[in-house]
Parts: structure tokens; C-alpha cells; sequence
């Protein structure tokens, strides 16, 4: 039975042929969870079958779930960027800097929200969700706009390590499950969590 390498989404990872696999399966069950936790949409059975996937044995022949399709397009997207580090820089479409992790993160949301929930009117990206505490932050008109996302970014400063943190939290893990995923303790991501709330606290005192 496989399993979740501890830290395998750790900035410093080198993506390779050994691990690919499991940050794409990683990413995946975040993106799916994000939009249960944060987007009220019932995806539990496409959740539980992807974790079926993951731990399946070497012998199972049997066919995969829906939710791995998700994992196999987190894949993809890494494998096209073998040898690099996850905190390793990308620049989008429209050029914003951003790394190769959180790029992967918009691929699995993409995926997920055309090919599985594209009939919510409502579906924010995982950028968006793991922005905010709180749906109102930016009102209805500002939801799905990126320059909106893009300043309240700025004006937090948040650190890679930050950035990480809330990514994972927002899409309803626990302190301990963040932890085994970041391979740091719950006192470090206390700590975090509490940067993060403060910075958010003055970014939207204006």
C-alpha cells in the first residue's frame, strides 16, 4: 500500500520520476476537498474514490475513480518540469510570478471545476479560496477577479512558507494533517496561521 511521503509538497522538493506521482495525487485530493470545505459542493464520493486510488495495492487491477483524472493532469504539469525545485518561479499567461507549485494548484482547480462542477455559477478558483477566510472579502462583483486577488496578495506580503500553509488549510486539513504534509510541527503552523490573520487584519484595514 503506498503512502503519502511525509513533506513531499515541501517548497525545496525536487520534482522527479520517484515523487511526481505523489504531489500530483497530493495536490488533487486538495483541490477536491477545497471545493467541499469552501464551495458547499458534495464531491465526497469523487474524494473517497481518489483516496481509494492512492491506496490501492500494486496487484489491484481494477479500474481508477474519477478523481484520479485530477491527479494524472497535477502530473502532467509537473512532469514538464522535472529536476526543478516546487518553489522554483513560473510566470503565467499573463505573467505574473508566481512557482511552480501553486501553478500546479490552478491546474487541479481548472480541471476539477470544468470537468466536475463547471455547472456552479459560483466556483472560485483555489487561488481565490485559499486568499480568504471569509467568502466576503471581496464582494460579488470582485469574486472571480484576479486583479481583485492579485492586490489583497500584495498588500498581505505573505511569505512562501505562509502562502503554503493557508493553501493547505483552506482546503480543510488539520493542523496535524498540515504538519505530516509540510513536515514542520503544530506549534510552527500556530504561528503561521497567526502571521497570516494579522497581515490579512491589516490588508483590508483601509
Amino acid at each position: 500500500m503506498k503512502e503519502v511521503n511525509k513533506g513531499i509538497l515541501d517548497n525545496d522538493m525536487v520534482i522527479s520520476a520517484e515523487n511526481v506521482q505523489c504531489m500530483g495525487e497530493v495536490i488533487a485530493l486538495c483541490a477536491i476537498k477545497t471545493v467541499i470545505v469552501r464551495g458547499g459542493k458534495d464531491l465526497h464520493n469523487l474524494y473517497k474514490g481518489l483516496l481509494r486510488d492512492i491506496k490501492r495495492s500494486d496487484g489491484d487491477m481494477s479500474r481508477y475513480s474519477d478523481g484520479y483524472e485530477i491527479a494524472q493532469e497535477a502530473m502532467l504539469f509537473l512532469c514538464q518540469h522535472m529536476g526543478k525545485r516546487l518553489n522554483d518561479v513560473y510566470y503565467t499567461k499573463t505573467g505574473r510570478k508566481i512557482t511552480i507549485k501553486q501553478a500546479c494548484f490552478s491546474v487541479a482547480d481548472r480541471y476539477l471545476a470544468k470537468n466536475f462542477v463547471s455547472h456552479m455559477l459560483n466556483t472560485t478558483s483555489l487561488n481565490e479560496q485559499i486568499a480568504t477566510e471569509h467568502e466576503t472579502i471581496l464582494d460579488n462583483e470582485q469574486k472571480n477577479d484576479y486583479t481583485a486577488f492579485d492586490g489583497l496578495m500584495s498588500k498581505m506580503k505573505l511569505t512562501v512558507v505562509e502562502y503554503e500553509t493557508l493553501s493547505i488549510l483552506m482546503a480543510g486539513f488539520t493542523m496535524l494533517q498540515i504538519g505530516k504534509i509540510l513536515n514542520v510541527n503544530r506549534t510552527t503552523i500556530w504561528r503561521r496561521q497567526n502571521s497570516i490573520r494579522k497581515k490579512y487584519l491589516l490588508a483590508t484595514s483601509f
